[in-house]
């Protein structure tokens, strides 16, 4: 026969073996929703790391376009305007003070 000693044993054990169970339960529950939480945030994650690479190869594409050469006998050409025609003789023109000072240069000598 079973004493009751034994018995208060029993139930002790049994109570704190549920108790475990519970406690297990929980922890079991918080870790499931931290692993979909993180899950979620892996994929929002990957998502920007697709946006930065896209990015990246995009940015490297624009970046690697061809240099063009400086073609030195182009640079030193001086430009003629349009308006001079081929025949017309170049005449250069003095501003209102060069003009002056030549007047005053012819009338002093």
């Amino acid at each position: 026969m079973a004493s009751l000693s034994s018995i208060n044993s029993l139930q002790a054990g049994l109570a704190t073996a549920q108790r475990r169970v519970e406690q297990g339960q929980n922890q079991v529950q918080r870790d499931s929703e931290q692993l979909a939480s993180s899950q979620r945030q892996l994929v929002k994650e990957k998502e920007q790391l697709s946006d930065t690479q896209r990015s990246t190869q995009q940015a490297q594409a624009n970046s690697q376009a061809p240099v063009k050469v400086p073609q030195l006998d182009q640079a030193i050409k001086v430009a003629v305007p349009s308006q001079l025609g081929l025949n017309q003789p170049v005449q250069p023109q003095l501003n209102s003070f060069g003009q002056s000072i030549g007047r005053l240069i012819n009338t002093t000598a």
